[in-house]
């Protein structure tokens, strides 16, 4: 038995979470380095000889602690926001990912009961998905040798080939579309209202949060510039990471509501 597309998502967006955790384990919070004989001490117990440098990394409130033998060759510094920040990008990434992952999985598990229905029942959007012939094919070669098959097993694995190869659904206008698949009336208003906003404000920050994701995976989160000698990226904050990976995760807890 198969997942449900909620058990994925959850999967899915506590790795999201797990990355928000790393980046508080990981980034430095140390202003000063550690003092000598706590670091003799240290050394001892590992065995280390004692004039070989380390590097000590604090995380947030101290509640890690990474020792970093010089061979590895890597400073403090590359323990600064500035680089382990690109866990704060993952995280939302992954989120936006786990939402995409969630209504292809959505609209499959519903589709052949939905195809099921009378015609003029049947969401159009779903009804004009282009099916292979030779799967239409293979389903009535099924139903021929065996009536009690299902041919609807062939049919679905044509639907998850054709939904991941022409949508994605991590902007307003996917998720529009893989609702218009499921048939969900008044969707946005539904949804904003779980989540005490209008639906208007709703699509605004499912906008906002494709346009950022966006930003990482296509401009490497880069600003972007015609003319100027320096490379800088875009500020990114652990509360902004964290806003985003909680609100995919209140938005699809709503959308599963209506499913």
């Amino acid at each position: 038995m198969s997942h449900s597309p909620k058990a994925v998502f959850d999967y899915s967006i506590e790795r999201a979470r797990h990355t928000l955790n790393l980046y508080d384990i990981l980034h430095n919070s140390r202003r000063r380095s550690g003092r000598s004989d706590w670091l003799n001490k240290f050394k001892d117990l590992m065995h280390w000889p004692r004039g070989e440098s380390v590097v000590r990394i604090d995380g947030k409130d101290k509640n890690s602690l990474l020792i970093l033998r010089s061979s590895l060759g890597i400073t403090s510094e590359r323990f600064a926001h500035i680089y382990v920040s690109e866990l704060l990008r993952s995280a939302i990434v992954s989120s936006v990912s786990a939402m995409d992952r969630y209504f292809h999985d959505l609209i499959l598990s519903q589709a052949w009961t939905l195809l099921s229905k009378p015609e003029d029942s049947i969401p159009k959007k779903l009804k004009a998905l282009p099916i292979p012939a030779y799967a239409v094919r293979k389903a009535l070669e099924a139903l021929r040798e065996n009536r009690d098959a299902r041919p609807g097993h062939f049919l679905k694995k044509e639907i998850q080939a054709v939904l991941h190869k022409e949508h994605t659904f991590q902007s307003v206008s996917g998720v529009d579309t893989a609702i218009s698949m499921l048939g969900i009336d008044d969707f946005w208003k539904s949804v904003g209202g779980g989540l005490g906003l209008s639906a208007g404000d709703a699509q605004t920050k499912i906008r906002d949060i494709a346009k950022r994701r966006n930003q990482i995976v296509h401009e490497a989160d880069i600003v972007l510039k015609t003319k100027g000698k320096i490379i800088s990226l875009r500020d990114i904050s652990r509360t902004e990471a964290e806003e985003i990976v909680s609100f995919i995760e209140k938005f699809v807890s709503e959308v599963e509501k209506l499913a």
